[in-house]
């Protein structure tokens, strides 16, 4: 992704609800990517490094199911990777992983 460009990603629940995720990069400085994550219009602006523990940002997506038979303490979630920049380019890459524990759909749109 290119600075500014924003990704759009839509995240269906099993029940029909939809949920809106969308995402940018605004500043590399001293080996830190600055980003704005806007969940459900909750706003995030974590500050991501390539280093192991420090590369990744995760965000619950949405409450577990009343019926769900896995564990009390797991939620839904994403996980939001910074895995390279370059800086001839200026663009950095980007890894999104999802644990819905059941049949969430989800849906990319492309970005801005």
């Amino acid at each position: 992704m290119k600075k500014d460009q924003i990704q759009h990603v839509e995240i269906v629940e099993r029940t029909g609800q939809t949920h809106k995720l969308a995402f940018r990069w605004t500043l590399y400085i001293n080996g830190g990517l600055v980003m704005h994550v806007s969940y459900d219009k909750h706003k995030f602006q974590p500050l991501l490094y390539l280093t192991y523990h420090r590369n990744t940002f995760r965000f619950d997506l949405f409450p577990k199911p009343k019926d769900a038979l896995y564990k009390p303490l797991e939620t839904p979630y994403a996980l939001l990777v910074f895995k390279a920049y370059d800086e001839e380019k200026k663009e950095a890459w980007f890894d999104l992983l999802m644990q819905t524990f059941d049949n969430s759909e989800i849906y990319f749109k492309q970005g801005q």
